[in-house]
């Protein structure tokens, strides 16, 4: 069980070891930071009126998504390390998204959210895109690390539809060769999905297992020492 619960502060530990700048997250956001994300943010914003091609939109979104989401870990990590949002700028930096881009807090966890609806409208926008199966990956990655606190067996309010189409995702992606797609995180999530499909019997019991046994199989040969596959397997039995 201690491994279930460690599960979310593996993937805090994972972005940290990641992205250097989240090392110490109340000092990465200053001044110049601040502007620069607020630039960025700007600039794709006004690529999305009407009169922008589809692909334009898309593309922005995408990138919104993906600065949201790089601001909402510099965040969690202080509440994490902290309980609160630390520093001047990082609290400005809140203040100012508010504004168009307002991060919303899970009322479960306390930590912030990802914009999902940001990736899903530019996956509907332009789906054969060359980067939209990393758009589609960091659906699956932030809506799987959203929907629960301590035990991913029990996500907070996860449909059977949503499961359906997080299942239908990640299989799609097995096959990506985009390099930014994490193939031991795309297993390990798309198991945890396996398991849950089997509670909600959404998938056969016999069906899921062949599934869970060669996703695990795939682990074992690829990532040996990987703490995941030990928390997948601590969930499989």
């Amino acid at each position: 069980m201690s491994m279930i619960l460690n599960i979310r502060s593996l993937a805090a530990l994972c972005v940290v070891v990641l992205t250097p700048m989240l090392v110490c997250a109340h000092d990465s956001i200053n001044g110049e930071a601040r502007k620069n994300y607020l630039s960025r943010l700007q600039e794709m914003h006004a690529t999305l009126s009407g009169s922008s091609a589809a692909s334009v939109r898309a593309k922005s979104l995408y990138q919104i998504a993906l600065t949201l989401d790089e601001i909402r870990e510099l965040f969690n990590q202080d509440i994490i390390s902290h309980g609160i949002v630390k520093g001047l700028e990082t609290s400005l930096l809140l203040t100012e998204l508010s504004r168009s881009d307002k991060l919303e807090a899970s009322p479960k966890t306390g930590l912030y959210l990802s914009h999902l609806q940001k990736y899903r409208e530019a996956i509907r926008l332009d789906p054969r895109a060359p980067y939209m199966d990393h758009a589609r990956y960091m659906l699956l990655k932030s809506h799987f690390y959203d929907s629960f606190s301590d035990n991913p067996l029990k996500p907070f309010s996860q449909t059977k539809e949503e499961l359906s189409d997080m299942i239908s995702l990640g299989e799609g992606l097995l096959k990506s060769k985009n390099p930014q797609i994490s193939a031991e995180e795309l297993r390990f999530i798309l198991g945890i999905h396996y398991l849950q499909a089997i509670s909600e019997q959404i998938i056969s019991h016999d069906e899921a297992h062949k599934k869970l046994k060669k996703l695990v199989q795939e682990l074992h040969k690829d990532y040996p020492q990987s703490l995941k596959l030990l928390t997948l397997e601590s969930l499989m039995q």
